[in-house]
């Protein structure tokens, strides 16, 4: 925050400087983002994704091994998750130092309000910053506010700062800002140059969402080398070199030896080890090589491009397909065709078309912002926006395919919309005019507009993305406690219960909403699914000790509507058979148990 302009000049802000403006947007989002919590507890503010993250933290804290992912109580002997220990580890230490003082319970309920907190005042600080860095004239401090301001409004990114959040979507985002500051600047900063390709491998490390936007700024890099040669060649080589070695690093310390050549597509691993600190070595290479001029910086350029591509390929053919591939037809038409974020915008165009302005119009009329300050950009400022434009362009390209990429998409638009707007009226603008179009064509506002115009559409649309309340569908941490009461057994129960059950209590789950866990989801489903008979019969051979089902949940009403006389169905009718003894301290209207008789 000392980064950000300091200036105690009085002006229409008064006596406010950016630094306190900030602090005042951060307390301000926090308390906003805090109020679910207020309501329902703060542990019944986190998705699955987050409930399961605090099962791996706390499976670490046990004692789990650093290597092992393995959640053992899932579809029991346990499914190797694709997550990062980089996320584990800063929860883990927090809880630990909180733990002593005021007890584990407290400790996590701490730390799931402090993470996001923390994740969210980042997040402000770097738009501040990266819009500064943008912006060429004067007016610098009102670009700034304008910028958190927009950071502040990005709906699509906010509930991945909401209280509870602690899966890994929020320090992505972070570390996504981070890089388009550093990455924009490393004509002028070696320091900048090298802590991009760090921001560019811890990212990797965590998960693939962004590899997309990566990959652009490495092609952007590159380009800049073809380019200008040994006038850049100090910050690409340094760029190239800090990615490479913080990624091998990196895999030392989160991939046993024995891993790294495994065709793991989906995580950090070989294959994204191999471009990662190939294409960094390939920027190395061609950096030495630019003082011999354009064609041989090209013709390096392409034979480590060429070279790195044949063994990718090579080694790991199968990286190609979707990591989605790998789940059974069946589970993609009963879970995977339903989550929200994994939807195109053609599905959200027929599903819910009042979701469009607010989701992918900020991004789309930056992204034509930022090509226009390019095309009347100096010289000095063009490669800041072809950064940019490229990454920004790859981050708007996968919110087309899926709806989670229109997070990262509209909180890093949030600091480039202002200074193009800028860039292209020079002189002519106002700073309170900045303002005032930046509130107007906020995320937030355009939100808003879809959701006025959705009388429109409604008479159009034949249907809707359900709207699910997790208490009722028996996803909250609260709703599947009373289950703890009962003997530790293995469970089968909705999809999306799955990691609420495994963090409120001790017993051992099938099903859960992960690609990996083909198994387990398929293993309650053609239970579900199945006649009394066959199901006991599966129910046995999978040491099934209790079976939960849950009224609102989606995977009742589709059990039902796939199989009317099958398991699920009957036991919604209230038509138990006779292995099936239910458990009636625990049920309640919406949510029944059931113990299987051995």
């Amino acid at each position: 925050m000392s980064s950000l302009s300091m200036s105690t000049q009085r002006s229409r802000f008064g006596s406010l400087n950016p630094a306190i403006l900030l602090t005042l947007a951060w307390a301000a989002i926090v308390v906003a983002l805090a109020a679910p919590a207020i309501k329902t507890g703060v542990f019944d503010t986190m998705s699955t994704d987050d409930a399961m993250r605090l099962v791996e933290v706390r499976d670490l804290l046990e004692g789990q091994e650093w290597f092992d992912l393995t959640q053992h109580r899932l579809d029991p002997p346990g499914i190797a998750m694709h997550w990062s220990r980089i996320v584990d580890a800063p929860l883990a230490g927090m809880i630990l130092l909180l733990r002593p003082l005021i007890g584990q319970h407290n400790a996590e309920a701490i730390t799931l309000v402090l993470w996001p907190s923390l994740l969210i005042g980042a997040a402000l600080a770097l738009a501040a910053l990266i819009a500064r860095q943008a912006s060429e004239g004067a007016d610098r401090e009102r670009i700034q506010l304008a910028a958190v301001l927009l950071a502040a409004l990005s709906i699509p990114a906010l509930i991945h700062f909401r209280t509870g959040a602690i899966d890994h979507h929020n320090l992505q985002i972070v570390l996504m800002l981070a890089l388009v500051l550093c990455a924009s600047d490393i004509e002028r900063s070696s320091v900048k140059a090298s802590l991009a390709g760090l921001f560019a491998a811890l990212s990797l490390a965590i998960g693939l969402e962004m590899l997309p936007a990566i990959a652009m700024a490495c092609v952007a890099v590159a380009g800049l080398l073809l380019w200008k040669g040994t006038a850049v060649a100090r910050g690409a080589g340094l760029y190239g070199a800090s990615l490479a070695a913080s990624s091998a690093l990196l895999s030392l310390i989160l991939i046993p030896s024995s891993g790294l050549a495994a065709p793991v597509c989906d995580a950090f691993g070989g294959p994204v080890l191999l471009l990662a600190v190939g294409g960094g070595i390939s920027l190395v290479v061609t950096a030495a090589a630019s003082r011999a001029g354009w064609p041989v910086r090209l013709a390096t350029s392409v034979l480590a491009g060429a070279l790195l591509l044949w063994g990718f390929f090579g080694l790991f053919p199968g990286c190609v397909a979707s990591p989605y591939a790998q789940v059974d037809p069946l589970l993609t038409d009963f879970w995977l065709d339903r989550v929200a974020e994994t939807m195109s915008i053609g599905t959200v165009a027929q599903l819910q078309p009042q979701k469009l302005l607010g989701y992918f119009a900020f991004p789309a009329l930056t992204l034509a912002l930022c090509l226009a300050a390019l095309s009347r950009s100096t010289p000095q400022a063009r490669f800041r926006w072809i950064v940019a434009s490229v990454t920004l362009a790859a981050l708007f390209g996968v919110s087309l395919w899926q709806l989670r990429g229109a997070a990262a998409a509209t909180i890093v638009a949030a600091p480039l919309f202002v200074p193009a707007i800028a860039s292209l009226r020079v002189g002519r603008t106002d700073g309170w005019q900045l303002l005032r179009a930046a509130l107007i064509i906020s995320p937030a506002s355009l939100a808003g507009i879809g959701l006025l115009l959705w009388p429109a559409f409604a008479t159009s649309t034949q249907s809707q993305i359900a709207t699910v309340e997790h208490g009722a569908a028996c996803q909250t941490l609260s709703s599947v406690t009373p289950l703890s009461t009962l003997e530790p057994g293995r469970v089968m129960a909705p999809i999306d219960s799955g990691p609420a059950i495994l963090a409120a209590t001790g017993h051992a789950v099938f099903a859960a909403p992960y690609h990996r866990n083909n198994h387990g989801n398929l293993v309650m489903v053609h239970s579900m699914l199945a006649s009394p008979e066959n199901a006991r019969e599966l129910l046995a051979r999978h040491k099934v000790d209790y079976i939960l089902t849950c009224g609102a949940s989606p995977d009742q009403l589709d059990l039902v509507r796939m199989a009317p006389d099958g398991l699920a169905a009957r036991l919604g009718r209230g038509e138990a058979p006779d292995f099936l003894e239910p458990v009636s301290s625990i049920s309640r209207p919406g949510l029944a148990v059931w113990r299987v008789r051995k």
